[in-house]
């Protein structure tokens, strides 16, 4: 297989990036993992995926998409792995261990998870090895879960109600923030490899990027004696309920003022809302005072007259609304593109701007056949 890039017109189009998958590797890592070498994609690094027989395991994670292929139609995998190239290559045989080895050779670096077989020989290859675990150290072998870890971290303590079962966030964020937390070790490597410095191996750990996302509790221990916990209806943010809808409440201590004056209401002038902490107190009867005034506005007319008093409150938007939001279509977000199997798709672009340039994922080829160009 010739690896080179495909498009010298995106920043990191003179690199090659393996990405290696093994079986029984829990989803949380193999998702850091992917979002890492996609964001590379994304920038123009020619990015080779090495999947197990059977294919990846996000292959089968939902939401699925209503057509095309059965190993295509995981709208996540698409997320995660357009614009890579994909082999099969089994890693408990030696031929399959000897082709990963032989990629990562011709690469500037190999992102793979920890454990996986070959870990050890993928570390000492000419590519700099970039390690996604599920902690610092190999403490031990039992299965995680991004559930699992995201309990580890507080990040459970710190939403929802407090008499109840915590909840699972929404989305993947603790793999995610594990994704971009390798991408930027992967880019500085890429850097130093670019100026013949010696690129330093990076090891990324989901437990260390959740706590680091979840830094609150970190500095709410050091500052009060005790990590923030779960609110519920006590919080000092909230979520309202609109005409249309619901508003995210939102306000520094600056902006109680003009929050006062935009609500209207005279009983806010009481002396019990001056200040934050008597505003925390009385937390319940704050928002019993406030909540009728956006009973009758729409989430647009809530956000127009905020912003016009400086006041960062949010409408809470579904998915499906996201795709048609004015931030989202004046950035042009949201990128089209044609699947040779499943048609067209709508997909984020990296949310940050090179120079001043955006960069939409590359259209990806199919990967139904990824097992007939193992042996390209």
């Amino acid at each position: 297989m010739e690896i080179m890039g495909e498009d010298a017109s995106r920043p990191l189009s003179r690199f090659t990036v393996i990405e290696v998958n093994d079986t029984g590797v829990p989803s949380c890592l193999r998702m850091a993992a992917s979002l890492a070498t996609r964001i590379a994609a994304d920038l123009g690094a020619t990015v080779i995926k090495v999947e197990p027989p059977g294919g990846d395991i996000v292959r089968r994670l939902p939401p699925l998409l209503p057509r095309g292929p059965e190993a295509e139609r995981s709208a996540l995998f698409q997320y995660l792995n357009t614009g890579k190239r994909s082999v099969v290559l089994d890693l408990a045989s030696a031929d399959g261990m000897a082709g990963a080895l032989t990629l990562a050779g011709k690469a500037d670096a190999v992102v793979f998870e920890a454990p996986c077989r070959g870990a050890d020989a993928l570390r000492h290859t000419a590519a700099t090895p970039i390690e996604i675990a599920a902690f610092a150290t190999d403490m031990d072998r039992r299965p995680v879960s991004e559930f699992t870890i995201a309990a580890l971290a507080g990040l459970l303590h710190m939403v929802g109600e407090p008499d109840r079962q915590p909840l699972r966030l929404g989305g993947h964020q603790v793999p995610y923030a594990a994704g971009l937390t390798a991408f930027t070790g992967l880019s500085a490597a890429l850097a130093a490899r670019s100026l013949s410095r010696t690129a330093p191996s990076v090891r990324v750990s989901l437990a260390e990027a959740a706590q680091w996302v979840n830094w609150k509790a970190t500095s709410g221990a050091h500052a009060a004696g005790h990590s923030p916990g779960r609110e519920g209806g006590q919080s000092e943010f909230q979520i309202v309920r609109c005409a249309d809808g619901y508003v995210a409440v939102v306000f520094t201590v600056s902006q109680w003022a003009p929050l006062r004056d935009l609500i209207g209401d005279p009983r806010l002038a009481d002396s019990m809302f001056a200040t934050r902490a008597g505003r925390r107190q009385h937390v319940g009867a704050l928002y019993a005072i406030m909540a009728p005034w956006f009973a009758d506005k729409t989430r647009q007319d809530v956000q127009r007259l905020a912003q016009s008093r400086g006041v960062p409150f949010g409408p809470v938007f579904t998915p499906a609304e996201l795709l048609e939001a004015e931030q989202y279509r004046s950035r042009g977000f949201l990128a089209d593109l044609q699947h040779p199997t499943l048609g067209a798709l709508r997909l984020p672009q990296l949310p940050v701007q090179w120079n001043g340039r955006s960069f939409a994922p590359h259209a990806a080829p199919s990967l139904a056949d990824a097992p007939a160009r193992a042996a390209e």
